[in-house]
């Protein structure tokens, strides 16, 4: 059953993009910051991982929680470092320097100490499921992938319930919509910026040691996780988690199923073709002008 099987690897594969498209736009919300080094920390938990197991032989659960713990205080610092100066500094920056630059500074910085760790090899961290893939009728499920499906639901769904029924996700609504008046109100802008930074970091990070298994990890390999998850996050308006998880499912599957009957080698021009081509259709449908106007 090949249109089936297509389907499930369209799925995991979309299931990657929206974890990431999900990451940027909950992060854009509360600082109106693009996230463009939310992939680099993927690939920095893969192959952190693979290094401490495989290199230096520390056991697996260490491997994780040591790397896990060493990307939030980077992505803590740095907050603290640079995003803290940049946006609460007495020169606060604002515009496209603030929106782009420094995530977009940042990935090209991890990338560069990723290939003076790890080198420019392919990497992968260890399978957290090993076995054989699970058969129904003609359908087959790589472990691997039921694993990445089932993080991007938890992750997806987590991120939906805080944000629609908590107050701490109305404040973080707040933050973003107008950072003055939430400060007024008593919201402490800061306080979630790095919160969220923190976390998103944190994420991505699992979830590239998750995913890695299926496709591998080099130190180049975030920023073409970044640019998806940051088009998937753009037809959400950059603004809606929910809208940016069902674009990285729908481009996922939409990749599968143009390598499956159309090219392999042509199936993502056609693709960027139709993503392209529906944005010029339907703009506002999509969010787009939303993302651009504010």
């Amino acid at each position: 059953m090949k249109f089936g099987n297509l389907l499930i690897a369209g799925l995991v594969t979309g299931s990657i993009y929206a974890v990431f498209a999900v990451c940027v736009s909950v992060w854009y919300r509360v600082s109106n910051i693009l996230n463009l080094a939310v992939g680099d920390f993927a690939m920095v938990g893969a192959l952190g991982v693979d290094d401490l197991y495989r290199v230096k032989g520390l056991p697996l659960p260490v491997a994780i929680v040591t790397t896990l713990v060493v990307v939030a205080v980077f992505a803590y610092l740095y907050d603290r470092v640079v995003l803290r100066i940049a946006q609460d500094g007495p020169r606060r920056m604002e515009g496209i320097v603030v929106t782009f630059f420094f995530t977009f500074a940042l990935s090209f910085f991890i990338d560069g100490v990723a290939r003076m760790l790890f080198g420019t090899d392919v990497h992968a961290a260890p399978a957290l499921w090993n076995g054989q893939a699970l058969t129904w009728a003609s359908l087959h499920f790589e472990r691997a992938g039921l694993l990445v499906l089932g993080c991007a639901v938890i992750i997806g769904a987590a991120f939906w319930v805080y944000i629609r029924y908590t107050l701490g996700g109305k404040a973080l609504e707040a933050c973003g919509e107008n950072a003055v008046g939430a400060r007024i109100a008593g919201i402490d802008t800061r306080r979630y910026r790095w919160l969220i930074f923190v976390g998103t970091a944190v994420i991505a990070a699992v979830f590239g040691i998750v995913e890695s298994p299926i496709t591998g990890y080099t130190y180049l390999s975030g920023a073409t996780i970044s640019l998806t998850g940051f088009l998937a996050a753009a037809y959400g308006g950059f603004r809606k988690p929910g809208r940016a998880l069902v674009a990285g499912l729908f481009i996922g599957v939409l990749e599968a199923l143009l390598g499956g009957y159309v090219s392999a080698e042509y199936g993502d021009t056609l693709m960027y073709a139709i993503l392209a081509a529906l944005v010029l259709a339907w703009p506002r449908g999509l969010g787009f002008e939303s993302a651009v106007s504010g």
